[in-house]
């Protein structure tokens, strides 16, 4: 299991999972870790879910590069355009496999993102 300090996971589950050279990160959501709270617009916060994805991956022996997989979860399809903004920005080498669905989120979250990569040993 993988656990990044001040990053907290909203239930009863592990951040991150390494089991056969792969990471299976959870959902990471646009919160705040220094204070847990999530910024009110959605590029703020989607912007905060991506860094925390990259903290957990770096926590877990992997980075964004070796991402082989995501699973992204929004509040609101119209904000699309800019998850593929920041998808292109993260992941401008090779981008990873892709599902984005529309789910009601809890806390006022307005983005949620996990991933399976590969670790990089």
């Amino acid at each position: 299991m993988v656990e990044v300090p001040g990053l907290k996971a909203l239930g009863p589950y592990s951040q991150a999972v390494r089991a056969n050279g792969f990471l299976f990160v959870s959902g990471q959501p646009g919160l705040d870790p220094a204070t847990g709270t999530a910024p009110e617009t959605f590029a703020a916060q989607a912007r905060q879910a991506f860094s925390n994805l990259g903290a957990v991956l770096a926590a877990g022996g992997s980075r964004f590069g070796l991402v082989v997989n995501t699973t992204i979860s929004v509040a609101a399809m119209s904000d699309l355009p800019m998850v593929n903004q920041l998808f292109e920005e993260f992941f401008s080498e090779k981008p990873p496999a892709r599902m984005t669905q529309q789910v009601p989120l809890p806390r006022g979250l307005l983005i949620s993102i996990g991933c399976v990569a590969l670790i990089d040993e």
